[in-house]
């Protein structure tokens, strides 16, 4: 008994004390150490390693994702993300018709946009969106202080698939050529890999996060073309242009959440 009592008197007061305050040969590394003004160690409340979250600015990009962070030790993190995708207002301001054309594939054996009648890509007069679907997952180390506070460094894989119907090309009564015809599915894929450099600030409950990103982005889509013969007055070579093409990415990123 009085064995197991002095066993017990010792383990509590090791448990006690902090890492720098103890007196024996175990060397203790301390990584990320969060501290408060007077340079006293911070514990966070456990259980507080989940963050579920929302991009609100999401829609402008047509993005509608759902976010989930969890929290892995002091200093790394795993986010993955999934949502829905609809109209892309911003895709046609960085990427022009014009370079797209230089790499698309058209029916009638031409890389050449002047010969399609059908809407351009990226517009959207008469081409209509539909549902599609996203991805993501995103591992970050925080280097400021514990996570997933401060700041952080993450690399990303993220995947969009868009999706869009336009109706074909018809001469009407007057000879026009007009989208009349039955209706044609579009889509777009997008699969970006990125290095983003962000801070997340950690309120009460409330998250706010913001980053910047670069990368490469891989984009292959195909639209619906068609040819109209002024000749025969009839629309011919019916059938989708295709391309395929990688460049530079940027992105900038704004989300808010909730952590329990």
């Amino acid at each position: 008994m009085f064995i197991l009592t002095l066993f017990t008197l010792v383990l509590a007061q090791l448990k006690a004390q902090s890492p720098k305050n103890r007196k024996d040969s175990t060397v203790v590394v301390i990584f990320n150490e969060n501290k408060d003004a007077n340079g006293n160690s911070k514990s966070k409340k456990t259980g507080e390693s989940n963050i579920v979250k929302i991009a609100p600015l999401g829609f402008i990009s047509g993005t509608f994702p759902l976010y989930f962070e969890r929290r892995i030790n002091n200093f790394l993190t795993v986010q993955v993300g999934g949502g829905l995708t609809s109209r892309n207002y911003v895709r046609g301001i960085i990427q022009k018709e014009s370079s797209i054309s230089e790499i698309a594939e058209y029916p009638w054996g031409e890389n050449s946009q002047f010969n399609d009648a059908a809407e351009p890509f990226f517009g959207f007069k008469k081409r209509k969106p539909a549902m599609g679907y996203m991805f993501s997952i995103q591992p970050r180390l925080y280097f400021e202080s514990d996570a997933p506070d401060g700041s952080f460094l993450a690399i990303s894989y993220d995947y969009y698939h868009y999706a869009t119907t336009i109706a074909g090309l018809k001469v009407n009564s007057n000879n026009e050529v007009v989208h009349t015809g039955e209706n044609k599915s579009e889509y777009e894929n997008l699969s970006d890999i990125m290095v983003h450099f962000g801070y997340q600030y950690i309120y009460d409950r409330l998250t706010l996060e913001y980053t910047t990103g670069i990368g490469l982005r891989n984009s292959k889509g195909s639209k619906y073309a068609a040819n109209f013969d002024y000749n025969t007055n009839s629309v011919n070579n019916e059938g989708f242009a295709s391309y395929q093409q990688t460049a530079f990415n940027f992105s900038i990123g704004l989300k808010v959440g909730y952590h329990f």
